[in-house]
């Protein structure tokens, strides 16, 4: 019997049609897992932190307060004399400017502030990685007191309870602890103020769940404490455009974690154009899809032979696209849905659009943002294009290769 070929093509057009539907429908899948995860990470936050035992040990901890600058003449004097003031025994913690390969009057600056400076020339090994280990190795070998080291970068402002903040959580057990993270001038530009937005969801929000949930609350780079006994047992040896979460996996690989102290706060002023901030954004995204390739399967691989849950979630993390990707990435499917007539495509992109848009609304009220946060999100678009268009460099091989001094404004 001679078949129709009109009959054929439109059963071969179905057939396709349903193909790229369920192709839209698995990718769906793949976004709303990680949406659910965000949206955990944020109900889990809004319970409330675990309680934490103050130490019952009058005798206080003893903090190495490492710094490291490079070229910061604007504004190192700044953070010393915030450091200094700390509402902490004034003996029990020692301020340490690393100055790493400075070619201006930084570490003289930092001198005369009230710092001991610490001044490393090796132009071959540039960024904060090199400067704390080498900055750690000496320090082990000049003084045998110390018990823990605090790493802030040089344009942070601390809270005054940082190392009281620290030093609850390290004599509670932890190995390691880090603090908020929080931009400090969301009022200066719609491109600021989205930086306090996607701060306050990684570096707060986040952690917050985490902390609750049990998990490790990761290493931001600044405003983390690390304890000696942790730096003998996994030395810094992250060298990476992500040292900060490198030596986190590192962490965590090695069967310790890392608490999240909410009380506690370093505050820096972001890039207030979306120029300024290209070399960093280039740096951290390169230094995510290092993490990536280099870190997930060897941390997925020993959360299985630990039989460890929490070990596989961590190393999955980096695998969560960023909101502006993952926003671009749920309109997409979206638009996909509708062209395909899939009804069952179409509920996955726009539940999970609902659900992002829950998180972001939702974390964005927990940490009380201004509402120049919020008149921002109105060009979330600008910073969409931006960033795909970022990831798009770094995915085919032209993103950051190396450590690059971010290009900022200086308001101290």
């Amino acid at each position: 019997m001679e078949q129709h070929p009109g009959r054929a093509s439109v059963r071969n057009g179905g057939s396709m049609r349903r193909t790229l539907a369920g192709l839209v429908m698995g990718c769906g899948v793949l976004l709303a897992l990680g949406t659910g995860y965000l949206l955990t990470l944020a109900i889990a936050a809004l319970c409330g932190p675990r309680v934490v035992p103050m130490p019952l040990d009058r005798r206080r901890m003893r903090f190495l307060v490492l710094v490291p600058a490079h070229n910061e003449v604007p504004i190192v004097a700044h953070t010393v004399r915030a450091l200094l003031a700390l509402d902490y025994p004034r003996n029990a913690f020692e301020v340490i400017v690393v100055a790493d390969n400075c070619d201006d009057r930084t570490a003289d600056v930092a001198a005369a502030a009230g710092a001991t400076v610490l001044s490393r020339s090796n132009p071959t090994q540039r960024g904060k990685g090199y400067a704390i280990a080498w900055a750690v190795e000496r320090l082990q070998a000049r003084d045998r007191d110390w018990e823990a080291v605090a790493v802030l970068d040089a344009d942070c402002t601390p809270s005054p309870n940082l190392l009281t903040a620290m030093e609850s959580r390290l004599r509670s057990g932890a190995a390691a602890v880090q603090v908020n993270n929080v931009v400090g001038n969301p009022e200066d530009s719609w491109s600021s103020a989205l930086r306090f937005a996607a701060f306050a969801l990684i570096n707060t929000v986040r952690p917050r769940g985490k902390e609750r949930l049990g998990l490790s609350s990761g290493l931001f780079g600044t405003g983390m404490g690390l304890s000696r006994g942790l730096l003998e047992r996994v030395p810094w040896s992250s060298f990476s455009l992500a040292e900060d979460g490198e030596y986190h996996f590192r962490v965590v690989a090695a069967g310790e974690r890392a608490a999240f102290a909410r009380e506690a706060a370093v505050v820096s002023a972001m890039p207030t154009s979306l120029r300024q901030a290209r070399s960093q954004q280039l740096r951290w995204e390169g230094g995510r899809w290092q993490l990536i390739r280099n870190w997930t399967p060897r941390l997925l691989r020993a959360g299985w032979r630990a039989r460890d849950a929490r070990t596989a979630v961590i190393a999955l993390e980096p695998l969560i696209p960023p909101q502006s990707l993952l926003i671009a990435g749920n309109v997409l499917l979206a638009v996909l849905a509708v062209a395909l007539r899939s009804r069952a495509a179409r509920a996955i992109a726009v539940g999970n659009l609902i659900g992002q848009a829950a998180f972001v609304l939702g974390g964005l009220a927990l940490v009380r943002a201004p509402a120049a946060v919020y008149r921002s999100l109105a060009l979330a678009p600008v910073l969409v294009v931006w960033k795909v268009a970022l990831w798009g460099r770094v995915v085919s091989g032209r993103g950051a290769t190396r450590w690059v001094r971010t290009e900022r404004t200086t308001s101290t």
